[in-house]
């Protein structure tokens, strides 16, 4: 039955991914509304697949890369539509954004059958555990949004530069809009990313006695966080938008896939899947 779900997932995520390409180039609003209600579709069967994952951690203390690649996906689904149903509107970011958790399903499906356990397993039925992991994969959905937006935004801003207002100038919201959701984004995942360090380092105390133990992926996710609060300062202080904040939001997602695909694989320590 979890494996069925996960199927009907990926299948239903993929045709709403469709749906979008064919309202960006179209704006039929019926394309957007179908596009929609498939993707709600295939975030109920995700909720499902969920379910089956959350009764197995709780009952086997079973908990891989693969299913941090699932429920990432759904919470990347989640911010999708806090921004496109919000006062943003942003009906086209499904198109620029839909691909990323169909790609993280799929890598987590042919790739990761036998993922390797997470290190500490058994510590996961602490109530801090799941707040952890929660609030930092959000922080992540935020913050890859903020990334999305940050493209959309480099391409809007590219063609009116150009005095050239073709392809992406009809399709893409305004720049104060593809500003205000990088900037929302930015709030949110720094919100969520700080929690997500603070309720680890509880966590972590409880179950092995250390709040910190500089790990590899502490010190980079600590560098992340660093990272994200410059660009709040400068953002807030003094006033950095547009092409500032998109190319920052560019280093700080390139250090996150970093940590995300090879700090939990290929370094050694504590906090990774690394052997």
């Amino acid at each position: 039955m979890k494996s069925l779900f996960l199927n009907l997932v990926v299948f239903t995520y993929f045709i709403s991914w469709i749906g979008f390409i064919f309202y960006f180039r179209t704006l039929e609003k019926k394309a957007l509304r179908l596009s929609q209600g498939i993707l709600s579709l295939g975030a109920f069967f995700h909720l499902s697949y969920l379910f089956f994952f959350l009764k197995e951690l709780y009952e086997f203390n079973s908990f891989t890369f693969k299913d941090v690649l699932n429920l990432f996906s759904f919470l990347i689904v989640i911010t999708y539509f806090y921004f496109s149903l919000g006062k943003e509107k942003a009906y086209t970011l499904g198109t620029f954004l839909i691909p990323l958790p169909i790609s993280f399903l799929i890598l987590s499906y042919f790739f990761f059958q036998e993922a390797p356990i997470s290190p500490f397993v058994s510590h996961v039925k602490s109530l801090w555990f799941p707040l952890h992991v929660i609030s930092s994969l959000l922080s992540h959905a935020f913050l890859l949004t903020g990334l999305t937006s940050s493209v959309m935004y480099l391409l809007q801003e590219r063609e009116i530069k150009r005095k050239h207002l073709g392809y992406f100038f009809r399709k893409l919201p305004p720049l104060n809009s593809l500003e205000r959701i990088s900037e929302k984004a930015l709030y949110q995942g720094f919100f969520f990313l700080t929690f997500g360090i603070l309720s680890g380092a509880i966590w972590s105390e409880m179950a092995f006695g250390d709040y910190w133990r500089w790990s590899a992926k502490e010190v980079i996710t600590l560098s992340l966080w660093l990272i994200y609060a410059g660009m709040l300062h400068q953002r807030i202080l003094i006033g950095w938008r547009g092409k500032r904040l998109a190319y920052m939001f560019i280093l700080g997602s390139t250090l996150w896939f970093f940590t995300f695909f090879v700090v939990n694989f290929y370094i050694k320590g504590f906090h990774t899947y690394g052997n």
